[in-house]
């Protein structure tokens, strides 16, 4: 479901929440447009469990932040509220105790694209974080077995580099010294 009949607001996405026939359902809102966020497939949990494994592993030995599956939900300054899949906020950023939502970008979100979303979809909320103050975004491609890294240009351009199968991830300033084989990520190919 995308209500785009008019441009919609925070505000008006809580009264979307709150009506009984979406008790079970969960929305993101972006560029005013509200969208039902689908559930996601096994390969979906299965690449975003592994990354928050490895990066939790990571940060039990560097305590520099906190890392986030599915359903962290994200009010942008930019008026969005998006949900990625996962996300890693560093400490200087968070406030105890936890709030149900945070009201900045996390500092990494991972996207994983699934069968309803688009490359323009997952690029366009890329943006979004980025414009917002994320430093970087991974989107996976589990069907190319791909991944995009995303960033902003000091003009304000977005830049996607995509990394291979046989590539390296790498948490750059914000996880220093971090690093997963792609191939690592995704299920083997058997």
């Amino acid at each position: 479901m995308v209500l785009r009949d008019r441009r919609y607001t925070v505000a008006d996405l809580r009264e979307i929440e709150q009506r009984p026939e979406n008790h079970d359902k969960t929305f993101e809102l972006i560029n005013g447009e509200v969208r039902e966020v689908t559930a996601p497939e096994v390969i979906h949990n299965y690449i975003i469990s592994l990354l928050v494994r490895k990066v939790g592993r990571y940060l039990d030995d560097h305590d520099l932040g906190l890392i986030f599956g599915d359903n962290m939900s994200y009010t942008l300054a930019n008026g969005d509220e998006l949900i990625p899949d996962a996300s890693f906020v560093a400490h200087t950023q968070i406030t105890h105790p936890l709030p149900k939502r945070f009201h900045f970008a996390p500092d990494i979100a991972v996207e994983v694209s699934s069968p309803s979303n688009s490359e323009r979809e997952l690029l366009e909320k890329a943006e979004s974080y980025l414009e917002s103050g994320s430093k970087f975004v991974w989107i996976a491609y589990p069907i190319k077995r791909v991944f995009d890294v995303c960033h902003l240009t000091e003009d304000g351009s977005l830049i996607v580099r995509k990394v291979e199968i046989d590539g390296v991830l790498n948490g750059e300033d914000m996880l220093p010294g971090f690093t997963v084989a792609v191939k690592d990520i995704f299920p083997p190919d058997k």
